[in-house]
């Protein structure tokens, strides 16, 4: 709680540098992945797939003692041989994990495993409601599949009789999986998730596929399925975060449009001063869009500690340029920035939402 505490002082207060090391991180401990997905741009900044040594990321965590973490990235993570150690490791040291899969490697021993080494959330990307759609997004017929994944990591749940790991689905809105977005909130219930996390397309790094992405996607008709889904999800028990998107629904069409969107000095990136990302090569960023490696890296965790990183040169002045209200990044262009209004109101949602 005190950490809590010194990190919403300095999320006030933006200082330029810290006497607290960051209370989230999120780590890209692989860039291996299984599925090829069209609204993905893995395969534009991924040339050859690896794996961060548990070794490194044990003592990160060693130093850091987040309280949060988040252990994923541009890969599936349960490719990653050291999973269930490196959970193991972080819950060991106080910390709430969570992680973002496709769901094709569930099975009955892996999700028993999962919700044995304390996992506390666990995101599902679906990104549809029907095999058709899911494999036009994904690449593989796999819906059936990760369906019986889901269902065998509720079982495993209720067989130890445990509340986590927190199940959420995570789906990305395009023109090919709105029309089912309020099919998804039925499933869900269905299935028996926790909760449903709607995302907005990002075209960042993958502008050249707006076509095939959005289409001739309407704002009219996107509105009239989220409301829809939103009736819906009101009488089931199940939470999303349909309210929250239809009330900034103006501000996050822009983000189809790839117009960027209107920030306003209220609209400050708070995550400088609470969170960070360290990517499959040991180099620590500000946040996960800056995954080409081009601009942005704050340091390497190979050549300093995390606490010469977090005070270091590049992120105070990213801190500086970001409290005069600056984007100094092509990625923060397009990005809503969240605040801590955002945040705190998110959470009333779903246990875990800002992982």
């Amino acid at each position: 709680m005190i950490s809590y505490i010194n990190t919403l002082a300095n999320v006030l207060h933006k200082p330029l540098t810290m006497r607290q090391l960051p209370l989230h991180m999120q780590i890209e401990h692989t860039t291996y992945c299984n599925l090829d997905c069209i609204m993905c741009d893995r395969s534009k900044c991924i040339q050859t797939p690896q794996h961060l040594a548990f070794e490194k990321i044990a003592r990160v965590l060693e130093e850091v003692r987040p309280a949060k973490i988040s252990l994923s990235g541009n890969g599936e993570p349960l490719m990653h041989p050291d999973m269930l150690s490196i959970i193991r490791t972080a819950k060991a040291q106080g910390c709430s994990v969570n992680t973002t899969t496709n769901g094709t490697l569930l099975n009955t021993q892996r999700c028993q495993e999962l919700v044995e080494s304390g996992l506390d959330l666990i995101k599902i990307s679906i990104d549809g409601a029907t095999r058709e759609t899911y494999r036009k997004i994904r690449g593989q017929d796999k819906f059936l599949h990760v369906v019986d994944g889901i269902r065998a990591l509720v079982d495993a749940k209720k067989r130890a009789n445990s509340s986590t790991p927190f199940i959420r689905l995570n789906y990305v809105m395009t023109k090919d999986t709105y029309r089912e977005i309020p099919m998804v909130v039925e499933l869900a219930a269905k299935w028996e998730i926790d909760g449903i996390f709607f995302q907005l397309l990002d075209l960042v790094g993958i502008e050249e596929r707006k076509k095939s992405l959005i289409g001739d996607l309407t704002y009219e008709d996107f509105s009239h399925e989220l409301t829809c889904a939103l009736a819906i999800s009101q009488s089931l028990p199940i939470t999303t975060n349909l309210a929250a998107i239809y009330k900034e629904l103006g501000a996050s069409w822009k983000k189809y449009q790839f117009i960027a969107p209107y920030q306003g000095k209220q609209r400050i990136c708070i995550l400088p001063w609470f969170q960070t990302y360290i990517s499959v090569e040991g180099d620590v960023r500000p946040c996960c869009y800056f995954k080409y490696g081009q601009y942005g890296t704050m340091g390497t965790i190979a050549q300093a500690t995390m606490q010469e990183i977090w005070n270091g040169e590049a992120y105070q002045r990213l801190r500086e340029a970001f409290r005069q209200g600056k984007r100094l990044y092509p990625v923060c262009q397009h990005c809503m920035a969240r605040t801590l209004g955002d945040i705190v109101g998110n959470m009333k949602f779903i246990r875990g939402w800002k992982s």
